[in-house]
């Protein structure tokens, strides 16, 4: 059956996805980051809308292993009279494809790609493909191949003016509120990307049974003493409390996701400390509240939240000269480089020591001047 194809299209919100029915959903979606449990959200979309429609349907997972390239063109492309309804999941889709777009593609991969971009713009209209492209950006090649069907949805740093907007779509998407006091301690303390927002507000669903939040409910469920803090972590290296940042740092369990989350609010601190500085020089040392709602976009922070925010981060500014920011900044890179291109366990630990104890010693050595 000839499917009626809909433009290709890029979400710039999953919660665009989320409020799609299954008459509008698209047939060939692909996720575009290293979230991988942002990805399982989509699929428990997919997964759900097409349950809510009552016909039954088979799942299909494949993977990036040999032979799965003939599994998936079957699946996509073969009409099944047993199972005519698919749900299609392809995993790794950056190794999977590689070997198709390359421009120095075999001669097989070549015929399998012209094969491809044949045929995907006629899948039955009972087939869904959704696929986790593990990568920062969607190559055009891929596209290309998809011939213009395949709608997806790229991972985005959250920013700032991201934070409160992203925290309200997610309660309302989880039909959950938090008072004002819980927001501001959600926002300052989570990992500030959509994954970690959800998973965060489902887990005090999940033990707390209820809908409303304080700020004794997130501090008692999402902040167990127990597991390292990045925050915290942070907050105490810009502050130079040493033995604090090394007394949390024991917590640490050499997971890449921990020191990530940890580069992750370091990058959004260092450019905290640059604004105020900014903000600083033009206000002869002082920091004006409605400047800085509109540098650092804390309009939405209770009174009292702001004059903390303000305190501290003046007294973290002071720390830093426009030098050490910019030799911070240079350290920063450097270790994100490497952890992204697979630094880790205990090589990855020391080495991550061995770059905090330089930052403390560039913070004690302006002190000392």
């Amino acid at each position: 059956m000839e499917s009626k194809k809909k433009p290709s299209t890029e979400f710039t919100s999953l919660f665009q996805l989320f409020k799609l029915e299954e008459k509008n959903l698209p047939q060939c979606f692909g996720y575009v980051g290293e979230d991988s449990f942002e990805f399982e959200l989509v699929l428990e979309h997919y997964k759900k809308t097409l349950n809510d429609s009552g016909n039954k349907y088979e799942v299909i997972v494949i993977t990036s292993e040999a032979g799965e390239h003939e599994k998936l063109f079957a699946e996509l492309f073969t009409p099944d009279m047993f199972f005519p309804r698919k749900l299609i999941i392809l995993k790794q889709a950056s190794n999977f494809f590689k070997s198709i777009i390359d421009a120095k593609a075999s001669g097989d991969m070549k015929d399998y790609g012209a094969g491809f971009r044949k045929n995907i713009t006629n899948i039955s209209d009972e087939v869904f493909l959704v696929l986790h492209y593990d990568g920062k950006d969607i190559p055009k090649a891929l596209e290309t191949l998809f011939q213009g069907t395949l709608s997806f949805y790229k991972t985005k740093v959250l920013y700032q003016s991201d934070y409160a907007k992203t925290l309200k779509d997610v309660c309302e998407k989880e039909s959950v509120s938090l008072d004002r006091e819980a927001t501001d301690e959600f926002i300052h303390r989570i990992p500030p990307n959509l994954g970690a927002y959800l998973k965060s507000i489902q887990k005090l669903k999940q033990y707390l049974h209820k809908s409303k939040f304080t700020l004794d409910d997130i501090n008692s469920i999402l902040f167990n003493q127990n597991e390292l803090n990045v925050n915290y972590l942070v907050d105490a290296l810009v502050q130079m409390r040493k033995q604090d940042f090394f007394k949390e740092f024991t917590k640490f369990s050499e997971q890449n996701a921990e020191v990530l989350n940890f580069l992750t609010r370091f990058s959004y601190k260092l450019d905290e400390i640059r604004k105020i500085k900014v903000i600083r020089s033009r206000h002869n040392g002082e920091v004006p509240i409605p400047v800085m709602d509109e540098i650092l976009k804390t309009s939405h922070f209770s009174d009292g939240r702001k004059n903390f925010v303000r305190k501290q981060l003046i007294q973290e500014s002071s720390n830093f000269s426009d030098k050490i920011l910019e030799e911070f900044y240079n350290i920063l890179i450097e270790m994100n480089i490497k952890f992204k291109t697979g630094l880790r366990d205990s090589e990855g630990k020391n080495y991550f020591l061995q770059k905090v104890i330089r930052m403390f010693a560039l913070l004690q050595e302006k002190s000392s001047n």
